[in-house]
């Protein structure tokens, strides 16, 4: 091999028959001037295919390139013309250089392409191949290829909150099995998509066997009239946090009652109303601890409590408010309780243990409205909620959101990254190929 082809395969020219005649460098770009020596024997004329061609001249393309040892690098194409005896047309050598009409390169293009990938604005991607933003826009948006994945046995689906053109929340359907987004939606819109899950082919859709979602009343329809050979599946995180919110409002309520018993007593420490609210205010996120997944020692660290000016147990922060209110103190009995349920409990003993918590607290607890309307919640929800406790065949665990929410946040980040996105279509290309690379682009 010659020198010239070891030089075009350095730079990374598609056409190995060009060759590098020379080089001008003028500050930070390098200007390379190449021809394509002429083959007489596989020439033919592009319209009637007869070899009775002659050169009609040259003329010079300038042509953008990738850079070359930092160097900003500009082709200076010496491309040939033809003229057909037969035909009277005339026509321009072929390359694999550059297309017809376009001053990039085809492998920039491809770099572009690949750079388009990863979580970059196309600003940035802009800057360093030495193009517009339109232009990679343009790019992009010419070789994706529109299309979604086959839905898994096992789908999650979810919103997040996109802003696009049909509504404030766009939908994530993903696979949780191998982690890849299968599609996204721009609206979760009841009618929108009952009529994206009503197009996909019946076979596809019903070799569904499992869909995760969370307690929204439009994926409970779409389940039952389009997945009805599907086990729907409430998300474990969600309906779990139906209860934390209750507890959360019922500290807040107590919290509050309390600051306007202390309105119009003594200010500071002497205040003993306002200075439980201020406990119940400081330690919130201590209530909400599970104890029968946090370790025995988590609630045995020691800890300078301001309210009394000495140090103190976790555990004694807790006895000590919950035995200044009893309402505070049944609900977070109430909580711990659905913990508990929810940590130990089987498919098979799931239900008798959820229903049995729900009475016990429409039918005792009538202080606690907060704690009354979840148990009514999850009545309505009984069926999904159990569900929750079957495990994947496939991977011996219980079946969550909790992939998809994930995904959600990688989709926020794709949008931050890139300042927003105009067209949603953009958008959704941008994630569903930086999320899985091996999707093919359009030729």
């Amino acid at each position: 091999m010659s020198t010239t082809n070891y030089s075009t395969d350095i730079i990374e020219l598609q056409d190995k028959s060009l060759v590098i005649d020379s080089v001008l460098i003028n500050d930070n770009t390098k200007t390379l001037v190449v021809s394509k020596p002429r083959d007489k024997s596989n020439t033919k004329c592009l319209y009637c295919q007869s070899k009775y061609i002659t050169s009609h001249g040259f003329y010079y393309r300038t042509i953008r390139f990738l850079s070359v040892a930092g160097y900003k690098t500009i082709i200076k194409y010496k491309q040939r013309r033809y003229l057909c005896h037969h035909c009277h047309k005339t026509f321009n050598e072929e390359s694999a250089l550059v297309d017809k009409g376009s001053t990039i390169s085809n492998v920039t293009k491809i770099k572009l392409l690949e750079e388009t990938t990863k979580k970059q604005s196309f600003v940035d991607i802009a800057s360093r191949f030495d193009v517009s933003p339109t232009t990679v826009n343009h790019e992009f948006t010419q070789h994706i290829a529109d299309y979604r994945c086959q839905l898994s046995q096992t789908i999650c689906i979810d919103e997040f909150k996109a802003s696009t053109i049909a509504g404030e929340y766009a939908l994530i359907i993903g696979n949780p099995i191998d982690g890849k987004i299968i599609d996204i939606l721009p609206s979760r819109r009841q009618d929108y998509i009952y009529y994206y899950f009503q197009s996909i082919p019946d076979e596809e859709r019903l070799a569904v066997n499992y869909v995760v979602t969370d307690l929204f009343e439009s994926y409970r329809t779409i389940v039952t009239n389009l997945f009805w050979k599907s086990v729907h599946i409430a998300d474990r995180f969600h309906w779990i946090r139906q209860t934390t919110e209750a507890f959360n409002k019922t500290r807040i309520r107590i919290m509050n009652f309390y600051l306007t018993l202390g309105k119009d007593q003594y200010k500071g420490s002497f205040n003993k109303y306002t200075k439980y609210a201020n406990i119940l205010k400081k330690y919130h996120k201590l209530f909400l601890a599970n104890r029968h997944t946090k370790e025995a020692w988590y609630f045995d660290q020691m800890i300078m409590a301001s309210f009394i000016q000495k140090e103190m147990t976790l555990q004694e922060i807790i006895e000590y408010c919950l035995n200044l209110d009893s309402d505070l103190e049944e609900a977070y009995v109430l909580l711990q309780e659905l913990y508990y349920i929810a940590n130990m409990s089987t498919f098979e003993n799931a239900k008798d243990h959820i229903l049995e918590w729900c009475d016990k607290v429409i039918t005792i607890n009538k202080k606690l409205p907060e704690l009354k309307k979840v148990a009514l919640t999850y009545k309505s929800w009984i069926v999904p909620i159990v569900n929750s406790f079957i495990l994947n065949p496939i991977t011996k665990k219980r079946m969550t959101n909790g992939f998809i929410e994930g995904k959600n946040n990688f989709c926020k980040v794709i949008k931050r990254v890139g300042f927003g996105y105009k067209n949603f279509d953009t958008f959704r290309a941008r994630i569903l190929y930086t999320n899985d690379q091996s999707r093919p682009f359009k030729n």
